[in-house]
């Protein structure tokens, strides 16, 4: 993922997003240069709190090695 590494994730088959939290953002060395802003409803969670988005980015994610090796772009929101 942006020419990093990542060994872990979870992957929610079920959500209509793909979030990303601002440690690995940070971590990425992305800056919110990199971020378009988001137009749309907040984000909310299982007890109800809304959460701080700074926007989304859209990333190229490689799954799997050799021959199964598929490269997409993967647009992210970054919250807080």
């Amino acid at each position: 993922m942006a020419n990093t590494d990542v060994r872990q994730v979870l992957v929610d088959t079920g959500a209509l997003c793909d979030i990303m939290y601002t440690n690995l953002f940070k971590t990425l060395q992305l800056t919110e240069k990199n971020l378009s802003p988001y137009v749309g409803s907040e984000l909310n969670g299982f007890n109800g709190s809304s959460t701080q988005l700074w926007g989304y980015i859209q990333l190229l994610v490689t799954f799997g090695e050799g021959e199964a090796k598929k490269t997409i772009t993967d647009p992210f929101l970054v919250i807080d």
